[in-house]
């Protein structure tokens, strides 16, 4: 796997759909799936949150994810680890397709992955979602309290 050495690596989470790593690849990103690392290859599930966070922060990567739960069951293991995190909100029950997914990681990537190289960036973590027609893009601090 051929990474650029200039770009950040984003782990793609496999709550979002299996292709969007391949597509962000093809345009230049320096985007990752589990399957893509000789050190998972050989496992035969998906990774749970507490694998993926400390690999994020040994590589200083991005994770890229659509999982609600995630940014509150483990935000004081992501807070301690110091990982920055893309969030592609979704409404409770509502999967969005890949062509969707896309559109809003291909609208917000750029602006954020600018913030993210800035010596103080102004947040760790962004939520992406659709509002309407209108994509937002927003900075938060995870919640830490019970």
């Amino acid at each position: 796997m051929a990474l650029q050495p200039d770009e950040p690596i984003l782990w793609i989470d496999h709550s979002l759909n299996p292709y969007m790593a391949k597509a962000l690849k093809s345009v230049g990103y320096n985007a990752v799936v589990q399957e893509d690392l000789p050190e998972f290859q050989a496992l035969s599930r998906v990774l749970d949150d507490e694998h993926i966070i400390p690999w994020c922060s040994e590589h200083n990567a991005i994770w890229v994810h659509a999982d609600n739960s995630a940014r509150t069951e483990h935000a004081k293991q992501i807070a301690a680890a110091k990982i920055r995190t893309v969030w592609v909100y979704t409404q409770p029950g509502v999967k969005l397709s890949m062509r969707e997914q896309l559109r809003l990681l291909a609208f917000a990537l750029p602006d954020i992955l600018e913030d993210f190289a800035r010596p103080d960036p102004p947040w760790q973590h962004y939520e992406i979602r659709l509002r309407g027609r209108q994509i937002r893009v927003s900075g938060f601090i995870p919640s830490t309290s019970p």
